[in-house]
């Protein structure tokens, strides 16, 4: 069986963006959350990227320990 790679990128400016990219071992980047930072940046962020980002990271965790046991 091959080696899969799951690569996730998080790039981040302050007073500027945050962005949360993936890809799966040398496929297209793929962006999971995108946001740039503004006047709500910090209710966006505990209401919908943070949770958004984790869930996302949880699932991937899920999926890759459902294959490594079957």
């Amino acid at each position: 069986m091959a080696v899969k790679t799951r690569t996730i990128r998080i790039m981040w400016e302050n007073e500027s963006s945050f962005q949360m990219d993936t890809r799966l071992d040398d496929g297209d980047w793929i962006t999971v959350e995108s946001i740039d930072e503004n006047d709500y940046f910090e209710s966006l962020w505990e209401t919908g990227t943070k949770p958004k980002c984790l869930k996302y990271f949880a699932s991937e965790l899920e999926t890759i320990g459902a294959e490594m046991k079957a």
